[in-house]
């Protein structure tokens, strides 16, 4: 069965734990983290999960990352990622 790397990488009770001790702004993150994750697989599988489709929405979503770098230095705010955090590149 395929997972989702979660925040310890050592299964639920771990994940659990950690949440239990996170302050109310990085909860409210991980429900973004997570929602954004669900989106994106369940639009993925209603399109039919493809190689070009996967691609493509890849591509999509490091676009949309870099624009949110770029607006994050703009406002001279911290970028929490300086590059995309994938896998398959």
């Amino acid at each position: 069965m395929a997972t989702i790397e979660e925040i310890s990488g050592q299964g639920t009770p771990a994940f659990a734990k950690e949440l239990r001790a996170m302050a109310d702004e990085q909860l409210m993150a991980q429900q973004l983290v997570q929602q954004g994750a669900v989106h994106a697989l369940s639009t993925l599988l209603k399109i039919g999960c493809t190689e070009s489709n996967a691609v493509d929405m890849l591509a999509s979503l490091r676009q949309n990352a870099q624009q949110i770098r770029k607006e994050a230095d703009r406002r001279g705010k911290p970028n929490l990622f300086l590059s995309d955090q994938t896998a398959f590149n």
